[in-house]
Formats: C-alpha cells, sequence, structure tokens
C-alpha cells in the first residue's frame, strides 16, 4: 500500500502531526507513506526520519512569485504545478489523506489519481470528503475563528481513525536544565523579554542548583542580547533544538513549533498561550503540559488581526510570579489531580454526538458516563448546575423552533424583510448575550441566520438543520445525565456499605439463602442502569 500525507501548513502544525504520522505507521506497518509539505519547511524529514519513506515538497512560494513577477512567463506557475500532479500520479497512490483543509489543498488533491481520498478534496467541481461527523466538526472549526472543544491532532485522529495518545513524560535521566523560548512568530503572542528576564532570575535565585538557558533562531539573536548574555543563549536550527529539548528538565515557552516538539519528545513544558494562542486547540499536546491562560474578554484573538487593546492586556494579566510558580511544580513532579467540569461534560456529549455515523445508531452511554464519573469528585454539585443549564439550552431550543417560519409560508416569497425573522433573531442575541453556550451546541443556528441565501427557503432549511442539530446534542445530554446519576446513585449505596454485599448477595440464615433488603435496593439500581445500555 502507498499513501500519500499531504500536510502544506505551517511548520508547528506539521510537528503536531508527527504522533498521527506515527499512528499511521502503526496502523499500516507494510504500507509507503509519503508527505507532501510547503519546501520552505523541508526541514522537517529530520525530526521524522523513520516515520515517513519519502518527502515531498511544494513550492509555494515560487508558484505565487511566478504569478505576479514581470520576470516569468504566465504560464510557468500553471507548468510548474502540471509538473506536480503528474509525478505525484505517477506513484499510483493507494490513499491519499488531506492534513490540511484549505481550498488549495482540496484543489490539488482533486488532481491526483488516488483509489480513496480522505478529508476535503474537489471532485466534479464542488467539495467533497467530509463523510464523517468529525471532519465536519474540525472543517468547521478549523477553517474559521471558531471555538473547538477539541485540540487539533485529537480531531485529527478522531477524523481519520488514528489513534492518538498523549505524550506522556519519557523516564530518562534529565539535566537542571530549563529552557526558555521567548519569541513567538507573532507579536501580540509574545509574553515579553523583560518578563522571561525576571523569571531566569527567579528561577536561578530559588532554585540554585538549576540552569536557565534561552532557545533561539539565528535571525533572533539581537533581539535576545538586549536582555540576555550571549552565555545564556542556546542559538541552533530544529534538530539541534530537538536535542536540547531531551535533555532540559522543563521548557517555559509560548505559541511556538519548539512547543509542540517538546511535548512529541515528552519534555515538560509550561506554556503562555496569550493573543490569538488557543490552548484548547492547538496548546501543547500532552500529559506533561502546563497552560498558564488570561481572562481578559478579547482574548483568544483572531490569527491575522493585531491587538485591538490601547496595551497588551493578556500579557500584562500574567505576572513572572504566577509563571515561576506553574515551573515550581513542574520541577518537583507535583500532580495535579483533575476534576471534570462542565466543559468535560460538554466534551463527553460532543465525542458521542461525533462518533456516531448516523443519528439513529445508539451512542454507548455506559463507557462515557463511567469515564467521566472516574474523574469527578464534585459530582452531586455538577449534576445540579448541568440540570440548571440544561433547562436554558432546551428553552432555547423550543423559542427558536417556535419562533422559525414554516417552510410553506416562505416558499412563496422571494424576499425575506427582517421583520418577518425578528423573533428568531432574538433568540439568538439572548443566546450571545448569556455567554452560557460554552459547549457551543447553537453554533450552527447562529451561523445559519447570518448565512447568504438566495431564497428565503434556503435560509429555513440551514436554520433547521441547526436546529435538529442541536436537538440531537440537547438529546444525548439529557440521557448522559440520566447515566451519571445512576453512576452518582450506585456511588452512594456504595458508600453506606451496601457494596460490601458478598458476591452473590445473599446472606446465609437459618432458614435458607435470602435476598437482603440492601441487594434488593442495589438490584434496582443496576437494572436501572441496564435499561440505559
Amino acid at each position: 500500500m502507498k499513501i500519500l500525507v499531504v500536510s502544506l501548513l505551517r511548520l508547528g502544525d506539521i510537528i503536531q502531526q508527527e504522533p498521527l504520522l506515527r499512528g499511521l505507521r502503526d496502523k499500516y506497518p507494510e504500507a509507503e507513506i509519503h508527505l507532501l509539505v510547503n519546501k520552505q519547511f523541508s526541514s522537517i524529514e529530520r525530526l521524522l526520519s523513520g516515520v515517513v519513506n519519502r518527502f515531498i515538497t511544494f513550492d509555494r512560494e515560487a508558484l505565487q512569485r511566478g504569478l505576479g513577477e514581470a520576470e516569468f512567463n504566465i504560464l510557468w506557475s500553471y507548468s510548474q504545478l502540471e509538473n506536480l500532479v503528474q509525478s505525484l500520479n505517477a506513484e499510483g497512490y493507494d490513499q491519499v489523506l488531506n492534513f490540511t483543509h484549505t481550498k488549495l489543498s482540496a484543489y490539488l488533491i482533486g488532481a491526483i489519481d488516488a483509489k480513496a481520498k480522505k478529508g476535503l478534496h474537489q471532485t466534479d467541481g464542488k467539495f467533497a470528503g467530509l463523510e464523517n461527523r468529525w471532519l465536519r466538526y474540525f472543517n468547521d472549526r478549523f477553517s474559521a475563528n471558531q471555538k473547538s472543544l477539541f485540540h487539533y491532532v485529537e480531531l485529527l485522529g478522531k477524523s481519520f481513525d488514528i489513534p492518538v495518545p498523549k505524550k506522556q513524560n519519557e523516564q530518562r535521566a534529565k539535566s537542571k536544565t530549563v529552557l526558555l523560548q521567548c519569541l513567538t512568530s507573532n507579536q501580540k503572542k509574545n509574553w515579553g523579554l523583560f518578563n522571561f528576564a525576571r523569571l531566569k532570575r527567579t528561577i536561578e535565585s530559588a532554585l540554585v542548583d538549576y540552569k536557565v538557558q534561552v532557545l533561539g533562531a539565528s535571525f533572533e539573536r539581537a533581539e535576545l542580547l538586549e536582555y540576555f548574555s550571549d552565555s545564556d543563549l542556546l542559538i541552533c536550527d530544529l534538530p539541534d533544538a530537538q536535542k536540547h529539548l531531551q535533555a532540559a528538565a522543563l521548557l517555559v515557552t509560548g505559541d511556538t513549533s519548539i512547543k509542540h516538539l517538546a511535548a512529541q519528545i515528552g519534555t515538560p513544558i509550561v506554556e503562555i498561550a496569550i493573543g490569538s494562542s488557543d490552548p484548547v486547540k492547538t496548546g501543547a499536546y500532552s500529559a506533561n503540559a502546563e497552560v498558564i491562560t488570561t481572562t481578559v474578554p478579547c482574548a483568544p484573538c483572531g490569527h491575522a488581526q493585531g491587538c485591538t487593546q490601547k496595551s497588551h492586556l493578556c500579557a500584562e494579566e500574567i505576572t513572572v510570579d504566577q509563571v515561576f510558580a506553574a515551573v515550581w511544580d513542574k520541577l518537583s513532579g507535583e500532580k495535579k489531580k483533575v476534576i471534570s467540569g462542565q466543559l468535560d461534560l460538554d466534551r463527553a456529549v460532543w465525542s458521542l454526538y461525533l462518533d456516531k455515523e448516523h443519528k439513529d445508531l445508539e451512542p454507548y452511554f455506559f463507557h462515557a458516563a463511567q469515564e467521566f464519573v472516574h474523574h469527578t469528585a464534585n459530582m452531586k454539585e455538577l449534576l445540579a448546575e448541568s440540570q440548571r443549564q440544561g433547562q436554558i439550552l432546551t428553552s432555547w431550543l423550543t423559542s427558536a423552533l417556535n419562533a422559525l417560519p414554516s417552510r410553506e409560508q416562505l416558499l412563496t416569497k422571494r424576499t425575506l424583510q427582517a421583520s418577518e425573522m425578528s423573533e428568531l433573531i432574538l433568540v439568538g442575541q439572548d443566546i450571545i448575550r448569556s455567554k452560557q453556550d460554552v459547549g457551543g451546541y447553537f453554533t450552527g443556528f447562529l451561523e445559519s441566520l447570518i448565512s447568504r441565501f438566495s431564497h428565503p427557503v434556503q435560509l429555513h432549511d440551514r436554520v433547521l438543520q441547526a436546529l435538529e442539530e442541536a436537538r440531537e446534542l440537547l438529546e444525548i445530554r439529557s440521557t448522559l445525565m440520566r447515566y451519571l446519576e445512576s453512576l452518582s446513585k450506585e456511588g452512594g449505596y456504595y458508600a453506606t456499605g451496601i457494596g460490601q454485599l458478598s458476591i452473590g448477595g445473599f446472606e446465609e440464615t437459618r432458614t435458607g439463602l435470602q435476598r437482603t433488603d440492601a441487594e434488593a435496593v442495589l438490584r434496582r439500581a443496576g437494572r436501572e442502569i441496564e435499561t440505559f445500555e
């Protein structure tokens, strides 16, 4: 089998995809795997040796120059692209996987001959390839500035059925070195060299046996020397940075490709997520990462937009003491207990929904509920808050369905007046103002209200489809809540000693073997749980 993976994104994205490529290799150990990347990131080959059989480069910058600069023949870029497609077709790929999901990658994959194509691609003048719910969720959340409940790597793994566990801490000898990656590719994601310099002094004065050094690329040297001495700097390329990270005790970094490299190695990380950094979408995909983020309402901002504030509020909110506390915890090896909350409940609901290939299939609620309860210490409070939240969500769904004009009404209209949709718009405004839809159950509904349409019926169909999605999600949420309530009750029975019954659930008496009253209660609870399976 021969597989082509298309990854025409930035360096950090390609590094994040390393566990996906390894998972693909594990899934198809005998396959020949090729990776298509932008030429400017060809150095990635040294980081992925043993995973990919062949690296193919796409010279996007040259193609763009050929289209815009006078010294190039007007057909030069077309000729170069045609040659690339012909060379790819000559390989005879069995599968082509699109890890990129841009229009450029979709059109390119549309021109490649392959037995199977997975992910976004163009065919017969239309976009195709979003055949499962995970792929559609990924495309919706990452093609625009939409919030996601799942990490980029997790979503791609689910979309392409590639298991990708989070990297655990490697058990190996470490030096007493803390590495700082101070600069990012975007000024608004920088915490500030002044802050990093203060952090360095704080670490070295409080932890005298640790040495702090600063990673940087050659073009960053002059800027770094304004706050650090030359002996503090480790100016290196990616392969050398990888070696430094393998030996380091900890990395403190902003949103950088170095962060993703450390995550794949298993180096403990303290990440400072500010500006357009979205720790849920693209934070360090590692079980050993501590993310420090901001609470300012404008964060995370759009990737392409500049900072709209008078000062860098998100960076100013994060103090040196706060970062040092995280550094201390990481170096001491103290493990923080993970407590499930509303966000985890929303993730569980969406996972059950996205795992369904068809809405009529029944999700496996019991396993999801067990996993959730395992990490939840405050179940009673969580259930109470979730029930209150569920009532709000259900009321929005009911109001929106009642406010939606019928399809028959709209069939007779060529245009639509704002007054005819005012009640529906008010529901949308209520959802936005409340800031209660943290789980994004009505994201599709809000997007449908501002979508373009050529006929009022199109708007109706889009809104109704979005509301049907919300209805299905809320039904899953309600069922999962019932499971959690049952498991919570079962835990209560065990806590009061009922769980200490003998294996058979009987007690021996002079009159024979009889069921105890407690066993009868437990059996009823068990039947209640079984009915949900």
